[in-house]
């Protein structure tokens, strides 16, 4: 093979580095030709390097959350913060739930079962989790018993669940490598039972007079009755819940 046949094969190498943009730093050609024929022929050898951009992709990463089947996905591009936060999605719990709830304020109270998916993917040696953090402060929701659950589904998502609520955390994708692109669907159920306040009371009232030698007399009367404590709806402070996620490369 001459000089001229290796440059040629260099050229075509070249071309080929930068149609694929392949992720290597050096493509190695090693030519061996036989100069010569018969005998005395000579074995050349020749060493050509080339190099290429090198590209190492990284995957992707999914986050969303929210009501069933219409989760909002996380858009950001922000570093880790100083707790390794990605990012975050907030839901917002539907007016109509505290409607439910308060049920009128009725002396057999209300319940209301929200639920809640998550749906994310992690890909290559990346791993990803993420915290629920629940705020029911004030209104019908602060009144109320709030717990929640780890769910198979959102048809699963009922006002018979009890028992102490889930940890709010989890980890579905770990730092083993994946190359999948099916993503991962969790779901979450926030259960609130509404109890009325409700107490009774008695009342007296009495009165006396002095008449005019000097006689005092008095009359009195009595009475029960029975209080609630009620709540405007339309005065009930908005209620969220927040997902916060994290990615990582080691188990956080």
């Amino acid at each position: 093979m001459t000089r001229a046949t290796t440059a040629a094969v260099v050229a075509r190498v070249r071309r080929a580095v930068r149609r694929r943009d392949v992720a290597v730093v050096a493509v190695v050609v090693l030519v061996a030709a036989l100069v010569g024929v018969g005998t005395g022929g000579t074995l050349a050898l020749w060493r050509v390097s080339v190099t290429g951009t090198q590209r190492m992709p990284v995957g992707v990463t999914v986050f969303g959350a929210g009501a069933p089947g219409s989760p909002v996905f996380a858009t950001t591009s922000t570093p880790l913060d100083a707790s390794r936060n990605r990012g975050s999605v907030t839901y917002t719990i539907p007016a109509a739930a505290t409607t439910t709830l308060y049920n009128g304020n009725s002396l057999s109270g209300g319940a209301v079962a929200i639920p809640l998916q998550v749906r994310s993917l992690a890909q290559g040696h990346r791993g990803l989790a993420y915290t629920l953090t629940v705020d029911t402060a004030g209104g019908v929701f602060g009144a109320s018993q709030v717990s929640t659950y780890r769910v198979a589904s959102a048809a699963a998502c009922t006002t018979s669940l009890t028992g102490a609520g889930a940890t709010l955390a989890s980890t579905p994708w770990t730092s083993a490598y994946t190359a999948s692109t099916t993503p991962s669907d969790e779901y979450w159920c926030l259960v609130a039972r509404y109890v009325p306040t409700r107490w009774t009371h008695t009342d007296t009232a009495q009165v006396t007079a002095t008449g005019p030698a000097g006689t005092v007399s008095g009359a009195s009367s009595a009475w029960t009755a029975t209080a609630a404590r009620t709540f405007v709806v339309a005065a009930e402070p908005v209620h969220t819940v927040t997902f916060t996620f994290t990615t990582f490369r080691t188990t956080p």
